[in-house]
């Protein structure tokens, strides 16, 4: 299940929020998590969206109105955090305080063998508090090795979903493709599209923000959509949208 909430931006608390904003949003989601369940490896969220403005590392929000996705497979977790959030009279993301306005479910799309796709908030490849070396190692997103990373990933989380050995059998088409336009016109302008956050723990790691096709199972895009990509997808990494 996925739901959509918008917020109202309170104009008498700060303007601004550290561009690199998950770790303070997945601090203030805790606290709402938290009462609901202690298992919540099959949570994913967001970056914040709105009408922004970066400035020195921070980005300024412009407009009144701000966005935060939440997923999970779920049902109940997802709605018994959105009622939540509904109770208080703000969520406070650093200095902001945002005053929960509405929200609405989004629907599902048709999941089909191949899928075109976003990333709504980083994509994380290597956990930093196992793996700091390979946390820092920028990896071509063209090449065979990114798609085999998110792929062992996959398989692992959803192993401990509960799928099969048979139904894990099913997944083992899977190519993820980045879109070689944008990585190519992204080289060509000096521009970035990794950049190091930091995890709770405050472990420095790569994340991506690109747009790609995946070619997998529909189920595996159904629990990519649910669930999230790459991992730490509890602290708010790895979510995806598709390419209208």
């Amino acid at each position: 299940m996925r739901v959509k909430i918008s917020f109202l931006r309170d104009q008498n608390s700060s303007t601004s929020i550290p561009l690199h904003h998950q770790k303070l949003l997945s601090l203030s989601l805790q606290e709402y998590v938290d009462p609901i369940t202690s298992d919540k490896s099959m949570f994913n969220f967001s970056s914040l969206k709105g009408t922004t403005k970066i400035q020195n590392g921070f980005m300024r929000i412009l407009s009144t109105k701000v966005t935060l996705v939440i997923s999970g497979p779920n049902k109940d977790f997802v709605e018994q955090l959105v009622q939540s959030i509904f109770t208080r009279p703000h969520i406070s993301v650093g200095k902001m305080n945002l005053i929960p306005k509405s929200f609405e479910v989004i629907p599902d799309p048709e999941f089909q063998t191949k899928m075109r796709y976003l990333c709504i908030s980083p994509l994380i490849l290597a956990d930093p508090r196992l793996e700091p070396d390979k946390s820092q190692e920028q990896i071509d997103p063209s090449s065979q090795q990114f798609s085999d990373i998110l792929y062992n990933h996959l398989l692992d989380r959803m192993e401990k979903a509960g799928f099969s050995e048979d139904k894990l059998n099913d997944f083992a088409e899977f190519e993820a493709s980045p879109d070689r336009e944008y990585v190519a016109k992204i080289n060509e302008t000096g521009k970035k599209y990794a950049r190091y956050y930091k995890c709770m723990e405050g472990h420095s790691m790569l994340g991506y923000l690109l747009p790609f096709t995946l070619h997998a199972h529909p189920d595996v895009h159904k629990f990519i959509w649910e669930c999230g990509m790459g991992v730490l997808n509890e602290q708010g990494y790895g979510m995806i949208d598709t390419v209208k």
